[in-house]
């Protein structure tokens, strides 16, 4: 009796180990890097982009000793193109992370070349990383989406139209939050559908320098798009968007939405107390992406990083960021 006794406690305790390491209560934070894959994004960009995310999980190996963080890796671009290249890793040693960085290495580009693959689909990327978080049972951990990124939603871009606001200075009034139609409602779904799934939003809006077509800096809808009629009202005032209000808007930036606006206004968000993060890549270098890359990262994942100093935060100050959600 005894020895069935004893043989059945360690057949528990087997079990035991084989499951913990899967046990959703050792992850603190569940990240999904998103990687921008798009047609605007060339092969040289790419492989910048890829490197620097293997170069900070090689160099920071180390570092992950303990830090019990799952991390997968997305590419992303146009239709039909959303392609997890990792999956879900949990890393807590370095020999994890040193895995983890062999794994992009080993990764390759996904294929562009079908109709409305090279596009920019942002929302269909934002659903496609919310659903990797669906196969997994991340209870208790931070939730969080770092989505890259170097022009504006351009697939589904007017199929779904939301009410928006803009600050236009309008004369005799001043300064004023304007109601809006927009054509931005798909990437307005997909982050209200990851904000409502306890995610949080980071991003990381690369700025090619110089600009190598004005997709990467901003969309080419005209003002007159994001009003629902020629005629509005501001404040119980009429406003008529005649031409010169046209030319006007133009000169101030609203006749488009830029890549910052974009990703600060319209994909970045939180859904509890921590506050989402943005940091701006200008160009595409190595030492760029890699520091920023890095700069992000560390910050996700709570891996020190050795020598930084601020943070440069589109010019709206340092925002504080919680990788661990208080016990």
């Amino acid at each position: 009796m005894s020895r069935s006794r004893a043989a059945l406690s360690a057949l528990a305790a087997v079990l035991l180990l084989v499951w913990l390491p899967t046990a959703a209560s050792a992850t603190s934070t569940a990240l999904v890097v998103a990687i921008d894959s798009s047609g605007s994004i060339d092969q040289n960009e790419f492989d910048l982009q890829q490197q620097a995310y293997v170069n900070f999980f090689a160099n920071n190996a180390a570092d992950f000793a303990g830090a019990d963080v799952a991390v997968t890796v997305v590419y992303w671009g146009g239709d039909g193109v959303q392609e997890q290249a990792v999956g879900w890793t949990t890393l807590n040693s370095a020999t994890d992370a040193t895995s983890f960085a062999n794994a992009i290495a080993g990764t390759s580009r996904p294929d562009i070349s079908a109709p409305g693959a090279a596009n920019t689909g942002v929302a269909r990327a934002l659903n496609f990383s919310v659903s990797l978080f669906q196969q997994q049972n991340f209870a208790g951990a931070d939730l969080v989406i770092d989505i890259s990124g170097d022009g504006t939603e351009n697939l589904d871009f007017g199929t779904t139209s939301v009410l928006d606001t803009v600050q236009i200075n309008v004369p005799g009034i001043g300064l004023t939050p304007v109601p809006v139609q927009t054509g931005w409602g798909e990437v307005f779904a997909a982050r209200q559908a990851a904000l409502s799934a306890g995610i949080l939003i980071n991003a990381l809006p690369i700025i090619p320098i110089p600009p190598t077509q004005p997709a990467e800096v901003q969309d080419s809808a005209p003002a007159i798009d994001f009003f629902p009629s020629p005629t509005f009202q501001v404040n119980g005032l009429p406003v008529d968007i005649s031409a010169e209000w046209l030319a006007a808007l133009s000169a101030l930036g609203y006749d488009s939405t830029t890549l910052l606006e974009l990703f600060y206004g319209r994909v970045i968000g939180s859904p509890d107390a921590r506050t989402p993060l943005m940091i701006v890549a200008n160009g595409f270098t190595a030492q760029e992406l890699g520091d920023k890359i890095s700069q992000k990262l560390s910050l996700e994942l709570g891996v020190p990083e050795p020598g930084v100093g601020l943070l440069l935060m589109l010019g709206l100050g340092a925002l504080g960021f919680r990788s661990r959600r208080s016990a």
